[in-house]
Formats: structure tokens, C-alpha cells, sequence
């Protein structure tokens, strides 16, 4: 055997070598011993029975058991007897509650919230046992719910919002639909525009069931109000001003592609300043409505060319007017009784202009002449009337 080996049974060993080995074993033993295995130790969470004085001060890796049941409480990190950083809090029958970030106590960055039957409540940032941040909240059936943005535990920021078929996706402010957003029903829009306090409010477009357009304009609480346009199986129907709901204030009426009415609105019906127009475009009316019949001062139209100018009383010439033939001459200018002369009134012949009578008439016909001229006036007057 070599002067410098020991014999190693099947080999020869160097001694110079074995020593350093030997060397190099003991500082490995050394370091797992005043090193590795202190923290191993150190990490290994340390049983405390909840509420015991030794969990007051405590900081380090812990499971917290109930003295009773043995159940555990909470696992996870602690400083000064409180949870802080990442831990597991259990109900007292053992269910996991909740997993993710603590801070003093309370839920704190990102976690997940349970269920007592194990399914998931809550996935995202928390502050202060609180949703707080960006996160997915879910339905007891396991569906999502809400995801986006929450702020002290409410909805508050851009999120999505679900619940049987309805879909809102747009801003939230402490938990309700405010700003802009978009609402569906079954995947059919519905509603786009501005929300507050969960109501249509400012501008916006309402749809029917086939994505067509019922309204478009301005919303308050929940209602048309503001200028709009509403709409009927796609045609339009109405453009003007709307208040709570109505036609209210300065419109347009229109029959299919046709103007109908344009003026003022009170409450959805045609009251004060309007003009009514016939399916050619022609004036059939001008003047004061009320709740959507002539009454006031008006002028009535036939094709277009002036009949009538004067006082209407529900729908019907009443008081002092006049009326003309289809050339624009005046044949009588008097009192009217739902659209009979009446009263004191006075014929024009309708070539020359003269007079041809003037009195007073009844049920539209001429009073206080000698009997022999009656029926000759008469005759005149529905002549008159019927030309």
C-alpha cells in the first residue's frame, strides 16, 4: 500500500483528500444545524389554542385551534397575534371560509371567499374585509355574477353585471348602474347609453325584441325627457321635446313617411300652436289645439286652400270667423254654431264681393226678412254652403 493512501477495502484512499472531506461533512452538518433545520423549524406553522395567552404576541407561521373541538381557526402567518400576509380562515365546523392575503386581522389583497358548501363567493382584491379592487363575484348556482371593479364591498368602477338573461356592462358607482353602459336581455341589446342610480338617465337608445329602435334622445329617471325621437316597427313617429315620458314642448307628429302635426305638445297631446298636415303634405289645419282637437283661434284647410279662419270650440266652428269657396273668395264672415252660421253674420257674393245679405242667421239660416225673401236668401245661403 502507497505510504499516503489508507486502504478502503476496494479502493485506496488519500489521506490529504479524506481529511477534506471529513472537513467539508462537518460544515455541512454544522450549517444544516445552526441553519437550514432552524428554519425549517421556524416555518413550521406552530399549534396555539385560540385566545391562549401565547397567541397574544405571536409572530410566525400558526394554526389556531379552538380549545374545544381542536377545529382549526386560521392557518397562516401571523405578527404580534395577528394574522398578517397570506393565510386560511375556517368555520368552527372546519369549512374553509376564506384563503388569501390578511393585514391586522381583517381580508386584505388578493383572496377568495367561500361558501360553507365549499363554493366560491368571491375571487379578487379585498381591503379591509371589504371587496375592494378588481374582482368576480358569483351566484349561489356557481355563475358568474359581477366581474370589474368594486369599492368598500360595492360595485364601483367598469364592470359586467348578470342575472337571469340580463347582461349591463358599463360604470358603476357604490353599487349602482351609473354613466354610460350597455343593457341585454338574452343577448338582444336592449338599452345603450347613460345610466344614474340604476335608471336610463341622459343620452340614449332604447330597442325593441328585434334590435330595432323604439326611442332614441334623452333620458331622466327612466324616462323620455329632453329632445327624442320615438319610433314604430322602425318608422318614425315622433321627434320633438319629451318630458316624464310624454310629447312635451315643441314636436312632430308623422304618419309613415309623412308629417302629420307640427307644433306644441302638453302632456302627449297635441296642445297649443300646431298645424296638421294631409298625406300630401298639404295644411288641413293651423292653429291652437287642445288635447289633440281644434279649440281657439284656427284656419281650416281644404286641399290646401283656405275654408275657414276664425274660432273653434271642440273640434267645431264656433264664434265669429270665415269662411271662403275653393277660389280663396269670401262668401260669409259672422258667427258660427258648430260650423252652422249663427248669430249676427253677413253673405258676400262670392264674383263680385257684395253684399248679398246681412243679419242674423240660426241652424245656418238667414232670420228677419219679409217671408217672400226668406226662402230666396235661404236657398242662397246652401248654395253658398255647399260650394
Amino acid at each position: 500500500m502507497p505510504e499516503n493512501f489508507i486502504d478502503g477495502c476496494f479502493v485506496y484512499i488519500h489521506k490529504k483528500k479524506l481529511i477534506i472531506l471529513l472537513i467539508l461533512l462537518s460544515a455541512v452538518s454544522i450549517g444544516f444545524c445552526f441553519v437550514v433545520l432552524p428554519k425549517i423549524m421556524a416555518d413550521k406553522p406552530k399549534k396555539i389554542i385560540v385566545n391562549e395567552p401565547e397567541m397574544e404576541d405571536y409572530s410566525g407561521k400558526a394554526v389556531l385551534i379552538y380549545k374545544d373541538s381542536e377545529n382549526v381557526l386560521y392557518e397562516g402567518d401571523m405578527v404580534d397575534g395577528h394574522a398578517e400576509g397570506f393565510g386560511m380562515l375556517y368555520s368552527e365546523n372546519g369549512k374553509l371560509i376564506y384563503e388569501g392575503g390578511f393585514s391586522d386581522d381583517m381580508y386584505c389583497g388578493q383572496g377568495k371567499l367561500y361558501a360553507e358548501d365549499g363554493s366560491v363567493i368571491y375571487i379578487g382584491l379585498f381591503e379591509n374585509n371589504k371587496y375592494h379592487g378588481h374582482g368576480t363575484l358569483y351566484n349561489i348556482l356557481g355563475e358568474v355574477l359581477y366581474t370589474g371593479g368594486f369599492s368598500n364591498g360595492v360595485y364601483d368602477g367598469t364592470g359586467e353585471l348578470s342575472s337571469a338573461g340580463l347582461v349591463y356592462s358599463g360604470q358603476f358607482k357604490e353599487g349602482l348602474l351609473s354613466g354610460e353602459g350597455t343593457l341585454s336581455q338574452d343577448n338582444n341589446l336592449i338599452y345603450k347609453g347613460g345610466f344614474q342610480k340604476n335608471l336610463f338617465n341622459g343620452s340614449g337608445i332604447l330597442y325593441g325584441d328585434n334590435g330595432e329602435i323604439i326611442y332614441r334622445g334623452g333620458f331622466e329617471d327612466g324616462k323620455y325627457s329632453g329632445d327624442g325621437e320615438f319610433y314604430n316597427n322602425s318608422q318614425l313617429v315622433y321627434r320633438g321635446s319629451f318630458s316624464e315620458g310624454n310629447y312635451n314642448g315643441e314636436g312632430e307628429i308623422y304618419s309613415g313617411k309623412n308629417l302629420f302635426y307640427r307644433g306644441s305638445f302638453v302632456s302627449g297631446t297635441r296642445t297649443g300652436e300646431g298645424t296638421e298636415y294631409d298625406e300630401n303634405g298639404n295644411i288641413v289645419y293651423s292653429g291652437n289645439f287642445e288635447n289633440g282637437i281644434y279649440n281657439g283661434s284656427g284656419s281650416l284647410y281644404i286641399n290646401g286652400i283656405l275654408f275657414y279662419t276664425g274660432d273653434f270650440v271642440m273640434g267645431n266652428r264656433t264664434g265669429q270667423g270665415k269662411e271662403f269657396d275653393s277660389n280663396g273668395h269670401l262668401i260669409y264672415e259672422g258667427g258660427f254654431l258648430c260650423g252652422l252660421y249663427d248669430g249676427n253674420g253677413t253673405l258676400f257674393d262670392r264674383e263680385t264681393g257684395y253684399v248679398v245679405f246681412s243679419g242674423n242667421f240660426r241652424d245656418g239660416k238667414a232670420l228677419e226678412l219679409p217671408a217672400e225673401t226668406t226662402p230666396v236668401i235661404n236657398e242662397t245661403v246652401t248654395v253658398i254652403a255647399n260650394n
